[in-house]
C-alpha cells in the first residue's frame, strides 16, 4: 500500500459519511473523545433503540461500522494504528500529507508506544500535518519497562512535555496489568502528565492475557477502580477506563462506574 493509497482509502471514507459525519474540533482529534459521542453498544442500529446509557449526542445516522466491526460515530478523523508505525517515520508523514492535500478538513491521529518519536520525527511530522498522538505509556517504574518492552522508558516519560510543546494533541493510555503496571504506576504517570497539562485525556485500560503474558491474570473492579481514582486524585481531569467487558460481571457493576464517572 502506498501514500497515494491511504489518501484514496480516506477521500473514500469521507464521501461514504460525509452527509452524517461529526465533525470534531481538532482538540478532540482523539480515541478518547468519541466515547462521550458514543459507547458502541450498537443498540440504536440492532433494536432501533438507543440504550440507556447512550450519551444521546448524536442522531442515530451519525452511526457507522468501523473497520474493527464495531459500531461507533463516523467522525472526521483518519486514524494510524496497529504494531508501531513510528519505525517508517517518512512514509507517514507522506501519507498525512497527502490526506491534508484532499483539503476535507480530516485531523489525522496517529497510535505509537513512542519509540519512534525521536525529536526530528516529532518535527517532521508536525510539518506533515499530522495532528494528533495516541501515547501508549507501558510502565512509569524504569525495571517494568525493561521488563516487558526491552527497552528504556527515560524519553517516553518525556514526551508528554515534547508533544504538548509543539502544538499537538495529546491522549495516553496505560495498560493495567496485575503484578507488573498497578495503581501505583498509573498514579504516578498521572502526576508526570498533571504536570504538563491535567487536561490531557488518560485512558486506563484493562489487561487481556495474550502471548508471553497468558498466565497473568486479568485486573478486577476493584483494581480498576482503585486506579481510576487514583490518576483522577492526581490532579487528572480526563480519565477513563477501558475494555470494561473484562473486568465488570453484571450491571450494578457497570452503573457503580457510571456513577463516579469511570465510562
Amino acid at each position: 500500500m502506498s501514500s497515494d493509497d491511504i489518501a484514496k482509502i480516506s477521500r473514500e471514507y469521507f464521501m461514504r459519511n460525509k452527509e452524517n459525519m461529526y465533525r470534531e474540533p481538532r482538540s478532540h482529534a482523539t480515541s478518547w473523545h468519541a466515547h462521550e459521542l458514543c459507547h458502541g453498544c450498537g443498540s440504536c442500529i440492532l433494536t432501533g433503540r438507543r440504550s440507556k446509557y447512550c450519551p444521546g449526542k448524536i442522531m442515530i445516522n451519525q452511526i457507522t461500522l468501523l473497520d474493527d466491526l464495531t459500531w461507533g460515530p463516523a467522525r472526521n478523523i483518519i486514524s494510524f494504528t496497529g504494531g508501531d508505525l513510528a519505525c517508517q517515520p517518512e512514509f507517514y508523514a507522506e501519507s498525512a500529507r497527502k490526506i491534508k492535500e484532499l483539503g476535507l478538513d480530516l485531523w489525522v491521529l496517529f497510535e505509537t508506544n513512542g519509540y519512534g518519536l525521536t525529536p526530528s520525527n516529532l518535527d517532521l511530522f508536525k510539518d506533515s500535518g499530522i495532528d494528533a498522538f495516541w501515547l501508549d505509556i507501558k510502565a512509569y517504574n524504569e525495571k517494568v519497562h525493561r521488563e516487558l518492552t526491552g527497552a528504556s522508558n527515560e524519553w517516553i516519560l518525556k514526551l508528554p512535555a515534547e508533544i504538548i510543546e509543539r502544538g499537538f494533541i495529546l491522549e495516553v493510555s496505560t495498560v493495567y496489568i496485575p503484578g507488573w503496571v498497578e495503581e501505583d504506576q498509573i498514579k504516578s504517570i498521572a502526576e508526570l502528565l498533571v504536570q504538563v497539562d491535567p487536561n490531557i485525556p488518560y485512558a486506563i485500560i484493562a489487561f487481556i492475557p495474550e502471548y508471553q503474558l497468558k498466565n497473568v491474570q486479568p485486573p478486577n473492579l476493584q483494581q480498576m477502580m482503585k486506579a481510576f481514582i487514583a490518576a483522577r486524585d492526581a490532579g487528572l481531569k480526563n480519565v477513563r477506563l477501558g475494555n470494561i467487558g473484562v473486568f465488570v460481571r453484571n450491571i450494578e457493576e457497570y452503573e457503580e462506574l457510571i456513577s463516579i464517572g469511570a465510562i
